[in-house]
């Protein structure tokens, strides 16, 4: 019915499925590697497909040719028919394969197309008293395949999806050839007279009417040679008589006949199989029985083949929608459920009954059946069921189930484009809102294949990976992803909306993944991200076991790409060979000491996710600017800007400065501690609440008064980060001694040495002062400009030519002629600014006016006046200078 409605619905898109920019043609036969079936919970899985049962059959291509008692016939076939393999390649097997199998097993020669010849001529002669008839046509073998789940009944409730079955037939032409079937008379065949030769005693008249045949009839069709018996009022066909099926007189009827009468057992009816396994009809479906206890009740179950079951010949694969059943074990009963999809949806209360259209009187009409039957029948709707939530006198939208999620219609129109056709009303199966709440909405399961429509135009396919929906921009990307020639026919369509609702970006944790191919390394998504293995053994100490290869899902190695490779923050992380553990904030790696550190950060209930010793020495250490961090164990919240810590007095200021919808990220108070509180240089800052922005230079805050002069410096590309208003005012903006500035818009380069500007005249004296490594931090040129060229005093500078150091006193150079002398007046602990040697020789000598002197080993104060020193009283502004200089001052 699903597969019916899809390609119906592929039908009313012109034939034609698009993805992206692709047109791809429903193809006719699959490849031979077809892909394994879906994913299933872990430990729960297939075995080898087996032949079960089978027998031969035939299809006439020409014929029959009536030859009379005692005639002899020659006939001439003229007519050729083809008969191809016939399955349900929802199962996942290629025709190549089931072909292959079947062969081998049984040995009978079969092709998956076989086309009957013509021209051939056989002589036929009928005994005396039978009647025969002759055709010419192809012999098959009806084949029946099984297999089985481990652990058993695994997948209840999952026989609807793709690759999920347990069981198919399979009709195999195998070669052709003459026919001939003989049919007596009813007539004696001697001439001796009277008594020698009594009449034939007269024949039962033939069945006209199954109904009201009492259950165990056997019937005989006469015209196409079959066994039925009745069950439930229903005629089900039998393979064999072997066993006391055949235990009467079959009555004989016709084809016709059969067909005319009920199409499935009546409900509570019950039949038995030659493997003595019980069952009850539910539904027009066989439920098998664990028990017969009461209120269970399994009656004079009539003994039937159990190809009959196998087959479902005259029953229901499931029950129909709308059964209701209930289960029922040593007196304890499950509660009343009716079934939608193939699915038991079990009510809540017996008002959810009666609200969903089973009316007063609905416990008459519950199936009573074993807990286990009922248990069997799984939870999930088939594919392609319409359901709608009711209850308290409102309804939910109608929904349709894809792989056993809920995709909710926002329109009539959606149901209609998405292939319900105009009549959808009538399919909809009303079900308790309570129930229809608690399905997993929007969110196809892995390995699905969908397809979004709206207004007759379609979305790209999609298959469903971890929660995550990946395009397919070619029909070779389908088929690469291992869903064979066939892909189209798989292919499940959703109204647009809702196909965009999916998220498109990355599969859930946990997932393998790999390029198709092998045009990729295999990558376990991680925190939402990609990450690679480069070895099988990393794979496995990650802990995805030695099976792994099994659980890599193949996608485009376009999509793989696409993956981003940074783990998320909040995931939980280890070292492959270790047990060090840590948590990710702001895309850096935040180990953990112990257990309790982690707990007490928030990452205890979170899943440990383990990465290759290669990823986990590669990631980053340093928290990423933006982040929004707090303090384990405390109230106290910071964001990090330009690789520091910068705390928030307050929850106003955290919020104005745009922190307040950032996820938290709690830090061990160790790690807290430990950060930096000095904003990095090159950072981008804005003033919270304003339009102000600077950039961070030297330590000190530069301000921009214009885009154009940001944009100019280059700040422009750069992270724009908020700072409270009082981190802001509180930032010196004096860019200290040491750092390296460029002009905007300009080559020119300088230090910053003494709180001045330095001016570098080629880069070999950039080189030579040090400056070379150092980051090169551009300022806007109207700060360049209004920069002093004059050295501070009190700064310690070095000369780049030489060794010779001297401090800037009074506007003048101090040459220190040894480090005692350079350690008593007080620079040892001063840092030093290495200058050009051509701005060193160009310093002046002469100390300013009012410059206050004074020697390391006297408490004498000297003034200096116009070259001259007197002494003075004055006990502030004094710089201490070797006694040799003083002494160099003359008297005033």
């Amino acid at each position: 019915m699903l597969r019916h409605r899809l390609r119906t619905a592929l039908t009313a898109l012109t034939g034609v499925l698009l993805a992206g920019g692709l047109v791809a043609t429903t193809p006719q036969v699959a490849r031979a590697a077809d892909p394994p079936p879906l994913p299933l919970p872990v430990s729960c899985g297939p075995t080898a497909w087996k032949v079960s049962q089978h027998y031969e059959d035939f299809k006439a291509s020409d014929g029959p040719w009536r030859v009379a008692p005692g005639d002899n016939l020659e006939v001439t076939v003229t007519k050729s028919d083809t008969v191809e393999l016939s399955t349900q390649f929802t199962a996942g097997m290629s025709v190549e394969y089931v072909v292959a199998k079947v062969n081998l097993e049984i040995q009978i020669g079969a092709k998956a197309s076989w086309t009957s010849s013509v021209g051939l001529k056989t002589n036929t002669v009928s005994p005396s008293h039978e009647i025969t008839f002759v055709s010419y046509g192809i012999f098959t073998e009806r084949v029946f395949l099984t297999r089985e789940w481990l652990p058993a009944g695994c997948n209840a409730g999952m026989e609807h999806f793709v690759g999920h079955e347990s069981a198919l037939w399979v009709n195999l032409p195998k070669s052709e050839g003459f026919k001939k079937v003989t049919q007596g008379t009813g007539r004696g065949g001697g001439s001796a007279p009277g008594p020698t030769n009594p009449p034939a005693p007269p024949q039962p008249q033939p069945v006209t009417s199954v109904h009201g045949l009492p259950d165990g009839t056997l019937l005989h069709t006469t015209d196409t040679r079959r066994i039925y018996k009745m069950v439930g009022g229903a005629p089900v066909w039998q393979a064999t008589c072997d066993g006391g099926i055949c235990d009467s007189t079959p009555r004989p009827t016709y084809q016709s006949v059969i067909d005319a009468g009920p199409k499935v057992p009546r409900n509570g009816s019950s039949a038995i199989d030659q493997r003595g396994r019980v069952y009850i009809f539910a539904g027009g479906a066989p439920l098998h029985q664990s028990h017969c206890n009461s209120p269970v009740n399994c009656g004079r179950p009539p003994k039937i083949s159990d190809w009959s079951v196998d087959a479902r010949d005259h029953m229901n694969r499931v029950p129909s929608d709308g059964t209701l059943v209930q289960g029922w074990n040593g007196g304890n009963g499950t509660p009343v459920a009716q079934v939608v999809g193939g699915a038991r949806i079990n009510f809540g209360s017996p008002q959810e009954v009666v609200d969903t259209g089973h009316g007063a009187d609905w416990p008459s009409k519950v199936v009573i059946v074993s807990d286990y039957s009922f248990n069997n029948l799984g939870t999930v709707p088939a594919d392609g069921t319409l359901v709608q939530g009711t209850g308290g006198g409102s309804s939910t939208p109608v929904a349709m189930f894809v792989a056993g999620s809920r995709i909710n219609f926002a329109s009539p129109e959606e149901v209609v484009e998405t292939g319900y056709g105009a009549n959808w009303r009538e399919k909809v199966r009303a079900i308790p809102s309570r129930a229809f709440n608690e399905f997993h909405a929007d969110i196809p399961p892995d390995g699905s294949l969908v397809q979004g429509i709206a207004n007759g135009v379609p979305t790209p396919v999609a298959m469903m990976l971890g929660g995550a929906r990946i395009n397919f921009a070619s029909p070779q990307e389908v088929i690469d992803a291992g869903f064979g020639t066939d892909w189209a026919s798989k292919v499940r369509t959703v109204p647009a909306r809702a196909f965009n609702m999916i998220r498109a970006d990355v599969p859930d944790d946990g997932i393998l993944i790999q390029g198709t191919g092998g045009s990729t390394p295999v990558a376990a998504i991680i925190g939402g991200a990609r990450v690679n293995f480069a070895s099988p053994q990393e794979v496995v100490d990650s802990g995805f076991g030695t099976d792994w290869a099994s659980k890599v899902r193949p996608l485009p190695g376009r999509a793989f790409s696409l993956i981003p490779d940074r783990i998320a923050d909040g995931t939980r992380v280890k070292k492959a060979s270790s047990s060090s553990q840590a948590g990710i904030v702001g895309r850096a790696k935040v180990p953990f000491v112990s257990m309790d550190e982690l707990i007490a950060c928030g990452f205890g209930e979170k899943r440990m996710w383990t990465i290759p010793d290669r990823v986990w020495d590669a990631l980053p250490t340093r928290i990423a600017d933006g982040t929004r961090i707090a303090k384990s164990g405390a109230s106290s919240e910071a964001a990090v800007v330009g690789g520091a810590r910068v705390d928030f007095h307050s929850e106003a200021e955290r919020n104005d400065a745009g922190y307040g919808t950032k996820a938290r990220e709690v830090v061990p108070a160790r790690v807290w501690d430990a950060m930096t509180t000095k904003i990095a240089d090159g950072t981008r800052i804005a003033k919270s609440g304003w339009s102000s922005e600077a950039a961070v230079v030297g330590g000190a805050r530069v301000d921009f008064h214009s885009e154009a002069e940001r944009n100019d410096a280059g700040y422009g590309t750069k992270p724009r980060l908020v700072i409270p208003v009082r981190v802001w005012d509180g930032m010196t903006t004096r860019i200290a001694d040491g750092t390296r500035i460029a002009k905007s818009g300009a080559t020119s380069e300088a230090a910053v040495v003494g709180g001045a500007r330095v001016d570098f005249h080629s880069m070999d004296e950039l080189q030579q002062a040090g400056y070379g490594t150092k980051p090169r931090l551009v300022i806007p040129a109207r700060v360049w400009d209004g920069m002093t060229t004059k050295i501070a005093d009190g700064t310690r500078i070095k000369d780049a030519g030489s060794l010779s150091q001297a401090a800037v006193v009074g506007g003048a150079k101090v040459p220190f002629h040894s480090m005692e002398e350079l350690t008593a007046s007080g620079y040892a602990n001063v840092p030093m600014q290495v200058v050009p040697q051509r701005v060193w020789q160009s310093l002046p000598t002469e100390f300013a006016d009012g410059t206050r002197l004074k020697s390391p080993d006297s408490a004498a104060v000297w003034l200096v006046t116009q070259g001259r020193r007197s002494p003075t009283d004055a006990a502030t502004g004094v710089w201490t200078v070797p006694q040799r200089v003083i002494d160099a001052v003359p008297l005033a």
